[in-house]
């Protein structure tokens, strides 16, 4: 038996890099382009809205402190969680069969838990710090300064 895992041939890895550049740029482009300067902006006036019981500012720290790691948490738990069960019924790192990119010994037993106990160990950290921000969030947010005459006439704004 082959104590190597198979690659992946020029033409897979080319596949997937094309793949991996044609999701990623247009994302990279839309988030220095619209997303980070619309939050640049946002984060300015955002003492200045409220959304039922909770102000502009609140909301944006509870995006960063809460639902970002917790976000990252579900894509792990997506992208990661279900080969790492399959490496835990199989026993073996990389899978039976499964093209790797390059030169890569299988590993069993105790060795091949490394990848699903790390991906446990991310989804652990980032739920506790999630949970760590909502008490930070509550805080960060218990003397918001209410929006200036400034900031109202810059919005357009009489109230």
């Amino acid at each position: 038996m082959n104590d190597y895992a198979p690659m992946a041939g020029r033409r897979e890895r080319v596949r997937l890099a094309l793949i991996l550049t044609a999701v990623f740029v247009p994302l990279a482009l839309l988030g220095h382009f619209w997303l980070f300067p619309a939050i640049t902006y946002y984060a300015g006036y955002a003492n200045c809205f409220q959304y039922g019981e909770f102000n502009g500012v609140e909301i944006m720290l509870y995006g960063a402190f809460v639902a970002m790691p917790l976000s990252f948490a579900l894509i792990v738990l997506i992208f990661m969680g279900p080969r790492s069960l399959r490496v835990l019924r199989a026993g073996q790192d990389p899978l039976p069969g499964e093209k790797v990119l390059r030169k890569t010994r299988y590993r069993y037993g105790r060795r091949a838990l490394l990848f699903p106990l790390l991906t446990l160990v991310i989804l652990f950290l980032s739920v506790a710090f999630s949970i760590w921000g909502g008490f930070q969030v509550d805080k960060l947010t218990a003397n918001i300064v209410p929006c200036s005459e400034q900031q109202k006439t810059d919005l357009g704004r009489s109230d």
